[in-house]
């Protein structure tokens, strides 16, 4: 499975952890990646865009 090899790799390559975002209103796919055992963390994330 991709997940579980893209994990592998993180984890040779010496990675402590591996975060994915995703918007709050995605519910289904939020509720994928906790059973696929990624913990739902507090976050606020700020972007700025580039100028056109």
């Amino acid at each position: 499975m991709l997940r579980q090899e893209a994990l592998r790799i993180a984890r040779e390559a010496g990675a402590r952890t591996v975060d994915l975002t995703s918007r709050p209103d995605r519910e289904a796919a939020n509720r994928l990646y906790e059973r696929l055992g990624f913990a739902a963390r507090e976050s606020t994330v700020h972007r700025y865009p580039p100028e056109a």
